[in-house]
């Protein structure tokens, strides 16, 4: 009966806590009205360097390269608001020089809005810190990061800080970029990382893709750190299917008094491992100080070492649910949630099967049957998946589109897993 009750309060903080989209984020922060646009290589202050050119620019200006390269890095965008983005026929590869971190964006004790678009980093980062106590508007969209044999530590996309006061609220969008990292084995390698942020963050981390990997990392593929801040993320479509990361999306509340709330979904994780420390699930939530609440709705977890961890040290707090999401053939663990959070962190809707074992009590419409994917790295669904239409459609409320982009429910019922099946008679493999 409490498992019941507590199920119909999270449906109501659904209803209340509408899914953050991810062009409200870039756009919170716009360029001005009449921004110039300046061209790099082009006509003064753009004739020398790309340096130059952003020295000189006009806070809210936008620079477009002209140029594929390679470009030397480090590049810094300082303390005033910028667009560098890829000029329209140009593929801009940017290229690690004395430092990993070839770009650099910064804010400042005023309003900053910063975005970095249609760029290629090779051997290198890209990394942004609120550098003040003014607002700062990152949007970091459709560049692609990459390099080969890596064995020291790195961060393809970073946030943090930087300086003494590091304060000011943080709007960011970190969405359809492409990181692939290879990596050795043994270092702190992530793709995507949020540090702890002081003030009030509002982000959405959603359609990027990790791939590549290598032996073993130390850290998870997605790593987001809240320490003493408050924190409203989304992390959606996203698509993790690089082996050797400790671990796919873990989100860590660890300040006694601060506040995690993130909205996690549509996302596929496969490939993980676990090596060390309490992190190595495809979605891991840990708290061991403060607040952390998350609804983990219409994931795949597939093929880890671990497929879901939710874990509070005492005086900690976790609640929310897991719900409509596949956690299949897992090596070691299937669904991990600890007893000492049962009561507060629901789940209902799953599919679970073929992990090594699961510590949870299984609540309402779980399916414990083989969710017959397309192939043995195509985690869609057959149309004769028992995971077809057999999820919570109340609980996809807000959710308009699945992993690949199709409309999130089809049919009677929203599907469970990453991907909505739709007409069965043109599903793939659907005769198999």
């Amino acid at each position: 009966m409490f498992r019941e009750s507590h199920c119909a309060r999270s449906v109501r903080q659904q209803a209340r806590r509408p899914v953050v989209a991810f062009t409200a984020i870039a756009l919170s922060f716009a360029a001005p009205a009449g921004a110039a646009i300046r061209t790099w290589p082009g006509s003064s202050p753009c004739n020398t360097t790309l340096q130059a050119c952003l020295d000189a620019a006009d806070a809210g200006d936008i620079v477009e390269v002209a140029s594929d390269g390679p470009i030397a890095g480090p590049i810094e965008l300082f303390r005033k608001s910028l667009t560098l983005r890829a000029a329209a026929g140009f593929t801009p590869v940017f290229e690690a020089n004395s430092s990993t971190n070839v770009i650099d964006a910064f804010g400042a004790d005023t309003l900053v809005a910063i975005v970095i678009e249609g760029l290629t980093v090779r051997g290198g980062t890209i990394n942004a810190y609120q550098a003040g106590t003014g607002p700062f508007g990152l949007t970091i969209r459709g560049n692609t990061v990459e390099a080969d044999g890596l064995d020291a530590n790195r961060t393809g996309i970073r946030l943090g800080t930087f300086g003494s006061t590091p304060t000011g609220p943080v709007n960011f969008a970190i969405v359809d970029n492409d990181v692939n990292l290879g990596f050795l084995q043994g270092d702190d390698i992530s793709a995507i990382g949020i540090e702890d942020l002081p003030g009030s963050t509002i982000g959405v981390i959603d359609g990027n893709t990790v791939g590549n990997g290598g032996t073993f990392s130390t850290l998870s593929a997605i790593r987001v750190r809240n320490n003493i801040g408050s924190v409203d993320l989304q992390v959606s479509r996203n698509s993790v299917a690089a082996v050797g990361y400790n671990g796919g999306i873990l989100l860590i509340q660890e300040g006694s008094g601060s506040t995690l709330d993130a909205h996690v979904f549509d996302n596929l994780v496969t490939g993980t491992v676990g090596l060390t420390g309490p992190q190595p699930g495809a979605i891991s939530l840990i708290a061991s100080a403060g607040a952390l609440h998350a609804d983990v709705l219409s994931n795949t977890l597939a093929g880890n070492h671990t497929g879901f961890i939710a874990s509070a040290a005492a005086g900690a707090s976790i609640d929310g649910m897991l719900a409509n999401t596949v956690v299949a053939n897992n090596g070691t663990r299937g669904v991990v949630i600890d007893a000492t959070i049962a009561g507060d962190f629901a789940n209902e809707h799953n599919l679970v099967f073929g992990n090594g074992s699961n510590d949870f009590t299984p609540g309402a419409g779980t399916v414990l049957a083989d969710p017959r994917f397309v192939g043995a790295q195509d985690f869609r669904l057959r149309g004769n998946s028992p995971a077809r239409d057999a999820g919570n459609t109340v609980l996809a409320a807000g959710i308009s589109v699945d992993l690949g982009g199709a409309s999130r429910v089809f049919g009677p019922a929203v599907d469970i897993g990453a991907w909505e099946l739709g007409d069965s008679i043109f599903a793939n493999g659907f005769d198999a």
